[in-house]
């Protein structure tokens, strides 16, 4: 039997060709602005009598992708976390000291440099040469029942065999704090899980969707379509795209985006045609005259889902285990409608949504791991006498163990967690969360636990550090944190209006196509940068100013197309976090920015003659200090073969600052290049 034999994801794809072969078909949305669908070539078989206008056809692609690292480790994950193999000094305080007068010192203000020491985190740095490498097939195509009856469907199957050098959690099990325990095994307890979307109490959030660790399959596009006269119905599984814009989403705002396999660094010019959480509901256009399209919708909602811990592109540190409460908003709605008109050189549409904000939002919640500390420390030891589960707490009155209170508050005493005050600083800066604030919430909004743990909430940047290293040093092997994720409904109002140019032929004015589009969300919930329950509420303005156009520059070359956008957005950041979590570093807390965000974008494509040749370009600039360029090129020889490679190049401080100051510091890392070889059939 061959390798890829034992691979699940290659059962699965086997399967589904077979099936294809055996009449099944499957086929595309078009992710167009229209609502119309695509049939791809392929065979048709037509009938006739009642199955007259019966008929098939479907296609595909098989293509692999590779990305080559070139540049360090994700910071996110257990191998790449910056302080691996790093002896860092911690030096606890005193919690609540009584001073010679017999009253209370303020917690932790003073230190307590016998039990100074330092820690090295006991995980081996990962250099990986690639960053993807995966495998993927679509099957697609149309079955037409009759001239306005037909489905639809697409079948996308990927495989990625995991062959990094990748985190094993068994690797830091020792005898004194044992393994991680809290959350879901399948994540956080064994190899790198690739593509399985783990939320609590429920085992397939995204109904067509089979996933295991390293194989994932599922329907783009599943629908039936119906289409007579002006009126187009579409009912089941389906993408919705609003807007256009390259890196951008501002009337883009029905589905969620699935960042597994890819991230963001896909290449930026497809708009995220891949990337979009496909649901099930009712999509239904309407063309009242030439000019004026209604298009409204009724879906089940279904989250952004981001990467798995330990996986190549995950944003959320590996030392926290999240614990999503999507099953709770399973049976929940999003609707909208979109109007949307052309009246000549002009252009105008209007959209109102109701959705539950797909990225959720995350705060601390209880661990739920019954694991007392270590008795291999002076601290572990006194917390323990403290808390032996038969007398009361004689601070708090509360009765129990260690690990029984600790199980009330957001940590978990075991390995791969955060070792050192200064690790806990510098990844709540890059995450935008605010290093103090988030120990401040923790200890309040977990009382008595946390009190019977002798932590008290702290004033300033120092004692914050030399608490923090008082209960790593007590954990024996530093703590866990976990938190919860949470949907929340909003509102979404948003208009956009756009103008072609009219100038002279062959001009760079004439035929340019000027958009503005905007969006307005009252009250929008935004992960607050302390994690607390209480989250940011606050309106948030989102607008950008896109200008394309096609330039002859040569008889002897296709026109070029180029793109110009500019986006600003008042309360968060490109991936919608609050910018009041900027600001952030080892040495201080989050400071927060004012004046919100500013993007520019440029990008083009410049064929060859014949169209076998294409050069691309994509640069996305932060005002703040971040850049990424992705210059790439495709070979199409034929109509089946097509080949691209294209570089992603990013640099978080371009201008020297702080880069916990601008978006794009976060990927930072992930400097790459990408090879995609396609065939069609």
């Amino acid at each position: 039997m061959s390798n890829s034999s034992k691979i699940p994801g290659i059962k699965i794809i086997v399967a589904a060709a077979m099936a294809l072969a055996s009449g099944v078909v499957f086929a595309q949305d078009s992710g167009g602005d229209g609502g119309g669908s695509t049939n791809v070539d392929g065979s048709a078989s037509n009938g006739s009598g009642m199955f007259a206008d019966f008929d098939v056809s479907w296609g595909g692609f098989i293509r692999p992708e590779l990305a080559i690292s070139l540049g360090s480790e994700n910071p996110n994950n257990q191998r790449g976390n910056t302080f691996n193999g790093v002896p860092t000094a911690r030096m606890p305080g005193v919690p609540q000291p009584v001073d010679a007068l017999g009253g209370l010192l303020p917690a932790f203000s003073v230190p307590n440099p016998l039990l100074n020491d330092t820690v090295t985190r006991p995980v081996n740095r990962a250099n990986n040469f690639f960053n993807l490498n995966l495998l993927r097939i679509e099957l697609e195509g149309a079955m037409k029942f009759t001239p306005s009856l037909k489905l639809v469907a697409r079948l996308r199957s990927i495989v990625d065999p995991g062959n990094y050098s990748s985190f094993d959690p068994v690797s830091v099990a020792n005898a004194a704090t044992g393994s991680i325990q809290g959350g879901d095994p399948g994540l956080y307890g064994g190899a790198p899980n690739y593509f399985q979307f783990s939320v609590d109490g429920m085992k397939r959030p995204n109904p067509l969707e089979a996933a295991g660790p390293n194989y994932l399959v599922y329907f783009p596009a599943l629908f039936l379509d119906y289409q007579e006269g002006p009126l187009n119905v579409r009912v089941g599984n389906q993408q919705i795209a609003w807007g256009q814009a390259i890196f951008f989403r501002v009337l883009d705002v029905v589905d969620g985006i699935d960042f597994r396999r890819h991230s963001i660094l896909d290449n930026a010019q497809e708009e995220f045609s891949d990337k979009r959480v496909p649901s099930l509901g009712v999509r239904v256009n309407y063309q009242f005259t030439d000019e004026i399209l209604a298009d409204a919708f009724v879906q089940k909602f279904q989250p952004t889902i981001y990467g798995n811990p330990n996986t190549q592109y995950n944003v959320i540190p590996s030392q926290f285990t999240v614990h999503d409460q999507y099953a709770d908003y399973d049976t929940k709605l999003s609707y909208g409608i979109r109007l949307k008109g052309n009246f000549g050189q002009w252009g105008a549409q209007a959209i109102f949504v109701s959705r539950l904000n797909p990225d959720g939002v995350f705060r601390w919640t209880a661990s739920g791991v019954n694991k007392n500390l270590p008795n291999n420390n002076p601290l572990g030891l006194a917390v323990n006498a403290l808390n032996n589960g038969l007398t009361p707490n004689p601070l708090t009155g509360q009765v129990g163990t260690s690990g029984e209170i600790l199980a009330q508050t957001p940590f978990e005493a075991s390995p791969g967690g955060v070792y050192s005050a200064k690790e806990w600083f510098t990844y709540a800066a890059s995450a935008r969360l605010d290093g103090v604030g988030g120990l401040n919430a923790a200890i309040n909004e977990f009382g008595p636990s946390t009190n019977s743990l002798l932590a008290s909430p702290v004033d300033n940047y120092t004692a914050a550090g030399r608490e923090l290293d008082t209960f790593f040093i007590a954990a024996g092997d530093g703590l866990r944190g976990h938190i919860a994720r949470e949907y929340f409904r909003e509102y979404n109002i948003g208009g956009g209006v756009s103008y072609v140019v009219e100038g002279e032929p062959g001009s760079l004015l004439d035929q340019l196509i000027i958009n503005l589009e905007t969006t307005y969300t009252p009250d929008r919930r935004f992960t607050n940068p302390t994690l607390s329950r209480d989250y940011i509420k606050e309106g948030n303005l989102v607008s950008a100013l896109v200008m394309e156009k096609y330039q002859r520059f040569s008889t002897s070359f296709p026109a070029t197309y180029m793109v110009l956008q500019y986006m600003h957005r008042t309360k968060d950041d490109l991936f919608g976090r609050s910018l009041k979590g900027y600001g952030g570093s080892v040495d201080q807390a989050a400071t927060g920015v004012n004046g919100g965000s500013d993007y520019v974008v440029f990008a083009f494509q410049q064929p060859f003659p014949q169209a076998i040749w294409r050069i691309d370009f994509a640069g996305l600039y932060d005002v703040r200090g971040g850049l990424l360029l992705q210059p790439g090129i495709r070979w199409k020889p034929n109509g089946s073969i097509t080949a691209d490679v294209f570089y992603s190049y990013i640099n978080g401080s371009i201008t020297g600052g702080n880069p916990n100051n601008n978006a794009l510091s976060t990927a930072a890392f992930a400097d790459e290049i990408t090879f995609r070889v396609g065939y069609q059939f």
